[in-house]
């Protein structure tokens, strides 16, 4: 990845785990030796933990003026740790977080997020069991958010009322 400026960096299924994670940290950490701004990070499905994520969240918070994408669906994370990264996050405009194992305390993560952080406007929550509770938290947190135009939920176990 030195020999060439990389904006968008998709890993799909590459079952990298913490350790990869952790090489790609000490690879974008400092965009000022590397001379690479990374605007999409794709980890979709890459065995990563909430261990592997602290490691990410210091690309997104290394890259806060360049990261607009981020994609960790289908990993086995800790919504606390992105939440507090994002918080004062300028630059992200998607995430995704799909089938990540999120409940209503991963939906209290998101809703502290929401409260905070003005410059999300995408962010996908299918398959996680977030239930109606986790709902009615994110729903009140959008009553303070004016960035937020897409939010994806389905399949979250939420009832038809």
């Amino acid at each position: 990845l030195s020999c060439c400026p990389v904006s968008q960096l998709e890993m799909l299924g590459c079952s990298i785990g913490n350790k990869g994670a952790e090489l790609l940290v000490k690879h974008y950490a400092n965009k000022n030796t590397t001379g690479q701004l990374l605007e999409v990070l794709d980890l979709n499905n890459n065995d990563i933990t909430s261990e592997g994520m602290e490691h990410v969240m210091k690309i997104v918070r290394t890259s806060s003026a360049t990261l607009r994408v981020l994609d960790v669906s289908l990993n086995s994370i800790s919504m606390a740790v992105i939440s507090e990264a994002l918080k004062h996050n300028t630059s992200l405009t998607k995430l995704w977080v799909e089938q990540c194992g999120l409940s209503v305390k991963g939906a209290v993560y998101i809703s502290q997020l929401l409260n905070i952080n003005h410059t999300l406007q995408f962010l996908d929550m299918i398959y996680n069991p977030i239930s109606d509770d986790g709902m009615a938290v994110i729903s009140e947190a959008l009553k303070h958010n004016t960035s937020l135009t897409d939010l994806w939920v389905g399949r979250c176990g939420l009832s038809v009322k």
